[in-house]
């Protein structure tokens, strides 16, 4: 492949793509055109006016054009729409001077992965144009939007740079929403309601415990009332009842996009935007997937891999997934790590791609989804020891590991409570230490934590695996949010709630998850050749 030219987006991938293919290998560095202010030609047809992002980047694009001439040239941007649309930029600038070119699309950087995109390229004028024509929809429609409303809404409320949007706009609803709810209850009279329960501290072979009663109380009197004529009446509780069942804990299925950064944010604290950099770079070195996915399927191939690797283990159990409901791209896999190894290799690897200690730990997240996926069920037994004292209830519940599973494979443990080993007897008496009075207080609606946030906009339909991470910095510049990094809450700032209420007042529709749901439901309409960019 010496003469031929491979075009893709990031730089840190070229010299790996050179060395596997001998090819010479230029990056766009993601977008290099972007649309004009002044950005319709006209508005019979809405055709778009695209310009080069700055001059250097021209200068740049235009030195590539002259070395695609009379050569074979292989477009392998990124496999999504925003990834085809900087592909079919750079094909029309060169189809009448290549001598011929194609389209690749590489899943993983690893020399498996780039020879399956290459072994499964087309020419590019037989790819799916109608991809660009749902960027374009996507590009001009977002640009509509903001360039309407966004100075609209800034001469209104004489705000400077306030903006509205498609996507940030109803993220910024479902803020402002949650932070309205827990106002309105925090001033409502049940907020100040408090009811009471009572919790019996026990001891067997100096192991103390606590049970509680289910009763509510509505006065605290009547509580320690019942507590004073249990303590005068009472020094033992009755094991009553004892019920066990057993549940399966299933291995969460392997991470889409929205996923990975839930847990990511979960389990390592880190926020979106860093867990998607971290990502790119750990998908760059040729060790997991492309990253942006809606997708929840493995390949065969990697099944097969891990069963070869793993099969002998007790834990191991063959498992396939499929890409999901929410899923617009069955080519797509889930993000994985591309070679499957045991946990052991993770230290060799980190060292030979000289891997920050960050990247190590979200490359051992990702390594611990991708093989638990096909790990035996964790199986839990659930013991519930229901005491008797006088006519009064009191439960204690336990959970116990009794088959570990896919557990077995935890390289980021998450802080769990330490479970009491109780051997108690049904009709058997259990020493009472004290009573203790406990206050119940009707709870506030909670906040969106950074972690679920995500998730949540999936569900809602509400930007796509590209975008998720994008939308929080976007509130937060405006300061239209902040985040309470103890609690890692999201909260409406007062600016947030004013531009939110003002907007609903007069556009409502731009606020609702359901218009940018169902623009994305045309968008791919239009991918599938279903619907036109003008009709859109």
């Amino acid at each position: 492949m010496k003469d031929t030219i491979i075009i893709i987006e990031s730089p840190n991938k070229v010299s790996k793509i050179q060395n596997i293919t001998k090819a010479k290998v230029f990056a766009t560095k993601g977008h290099f055109k972007t649309l004009n202010n002044d950005f319709l030609k006209d508005y019979e047809n809405y055709e778009p006016i695209f310009d080069f992002i700055n001059e250097n980047s021209k200068k740049t694009i235009n030195y590539y054009i002259n070395e695609c001439k009379g050569k074979e040239v292989i477009i392998a941007t990124d496999p999504d729409r925003e990834g085809y649309a900087i592909g079919y930029m750079f094909y029309i600038l060169i189809k009448n001077l290549a001598k011929n070119i194609k389209r690749a699309e590489f899943f993983e950087i690893t020399e498996s992965g780039i020879k399956k995109g290459l072994e499964n390229a087309i020419n590019f004028s037989n790819s799916n144009l109608n991809d660009y024509e749902s960027f374009k929809a996507r590009s001009v429609g977002d640009k509509l939007v903001g360039f309407i409303l966004s100075p609209k809404y800034a001469n209104l409320m004489s705000i400077k740079g306030l903006s509205v949007g498609r996507v940030q706009t109803p993220a910024l609803n479902l803020i402002v929403q949650k932070e309205l709810e827990i106002k309105t209850f925090n001033e409502s009279k049940e907020s100040k309601q408090i009811d009471y329960k009572i919790k019996v501290k026990l001891k067997k072979n100096e192991i103390e415990f606590t049970a509680l009663n289910d009763n509510l109380f509505s006065t605290k009197e009547k509580a320690l009332n019942i507590i004073e004529e249990l303590k005068t009446h009472y020094k033992e509780a009755l094991v009553f009842e004892i019920n066990k069942k057993q549940n399966e804990i299933s291995p969460q299925k392997p991470f889409r996009t929205s996923q990975l950064q839930e847990i990511a944010n979960k389990k390592l604290k880190f926020k979106a935007e860093y867990i998607m950099s971290l990502a790119q770079k750990l998908f760059e070195k040729g060790l997991i997937t492309y990253i942006r996915t809606d997708s929840n399927a493995l390949s065969k191939e990697f099944i097969e891999e891990v069963k070869n690797n793993f099969s002998n283990e007790e834990w191991y159990q063959t498992k396939t997934y499929e890409a999901g409901k929410q899923s617009q791209a069955e080519a797509h896999e889930a993000i994985r790590i591309t070679q499957a190894h045991n946990k052991d290799e993770i230290k060799n690897i980190a060292d030979k791609e000289k891997l920050s200690d960050d990247e190590i730990l979200l490359y051992k997240l990702i390594w611990e989804n991708s093989i638990s996926s096909q790990a035996k069920n964790a199986i839990n037994e659930n013991i519930t020891y229901d005491f008797a004292i006088s006519s009064y209830s009191f439960k204690t519940k336990i959970n116990k590991i009794i088959y570990k599973g896919f557990k077995e494979l935890s390289l980021i443990k998450e802080k769990e409570e330490e479970n009491l080993e109780l051997n108690l007897n049904k009709d058997e008496n259990i020493q009472i230490i004290d009573y203790e009075l406990m206050e119940v207080k009707k709870q506030a609606p909670s906040r969106y934590k950074e972690s679920n946030f995500i998730s949540l906009l999936e569900k809602a339909g509400i930007g796509r695996p590209s975008t998720y991470a994008s939308f929080l910095p976007k509130l937060l510049n405006k300061e239209y949010i902040k985040i309470d990094e103890k609690k890692s809450e999201i909260i409406a700032t007062q600016k947030g709630i004013e531009v939110l209420n003002k907007i609903k007042e007069i556009d409502e529709w731009i606020t609702q998850s359901e218009y940018t749901k169902q623009m994305e439901n045309v968008l791919d309409l239009i991918s599938q050749g279903k619907n036109t960019y003008l009709e859109f």
